[in-house]
C-alpha cells in the first residue's frame, strides 16, 4: 500500500494498519485518511519548523495519491475520490475516476472530468483519455442509451484486434 514511503515514514507497518481500518469504514473520507497519515508522521518526526510541517503535509498528500491508485472499484471509493477532487487537484484521483470508475459516472460527468483534468494537468499527461472522450462524444451525438462501459469495452476489444 505505502511501499514507496518505507524509508520516509517511521513505523509504516502500524500506519498501514490504521489506514486499512479507515478504508474499511465507509464513512471515512480520503481527507480523514490523509489526516491519519499526517498525524502519524507528526507523532514520529519533529515538526519544529514550517518547512517540516510542509514536508509532512506533502508526504501525506503523496501517500493518499499512492493509496488512490490501490483502492478497489466500489461505490464507496467512487464517492471518496469524487469528494477528494472537489478539494484537491489530484491527477491520480482524476485518472482513477476516468479510467476505472466510469460505471458510476454519467456521460456528461465523464466529459467534464476529462475536459477539466486536461486543463489542469495538460494534454501530454492526459493524452490516454482521448479515446475515452471520443467514445463519450460519439454516444452523446448519437444520444444512445448505451452505457459508456459497454462502448469502452468494445473499443478495447477492437484495439486488441488491430
Amino acid at each position: 500500500m505505502l511501499e514507496l514511503f518505507k524509508g520516509e515514514i517511521p513505523e509504516i507497518d502500524k500506519l498501514t494498519v490504521l489506514i486499512q481500518k479507515k478504508i474499511d469504514s465507509p464513512q471515512n473520507t480520503l481527507e480523514d485518511i490523509k489526516d491519519v497519515i499526517y498525524d502519524h508522521i507528526a507523532e514520529h518526526k519533529v515538526l519544529d519548523k514550517k518547512d517540516a510541517y510542509d514536508k509532512a503535509e506533502t508526504m501525506a498528500f503523496n501517500a493518499i495519491n499512492n493509496l488512490i491508485d490501490d483502492l478497489e472499484v466500489s461505490a464507496t471509493n467512487y464517492k471518496r475520490i469524487k469528494e477528494y477532487i472537489s478539494s484537491y487537484h489530484s491527477y491520480n484521483a482524476f485518472n482513477r475516476l476516468i479510467v476505472d470508475f466510469q460505471m458510476f459516472l454519467t456521460k456528461r460527468e465523464l466529459m467534464h472530468l476529462i475536459d477539466h483534468g486536461t486543463i489542469i494537468f495538460g494534454a501530454d499527461k492526459t493524452n490516454h483519455w482521448k479515446p475515452i472522450k471520443e467514445i463519450v462524444l460519439t454516444l452523446l451525438k448519437q444520444d444512445k442509451v448505451e452505457k459508456f462501459t459497454d462502448a469502452y469495452q468494445r473499443y478495447k476489444s477492437n484495439q486488441k484486434k488491430i
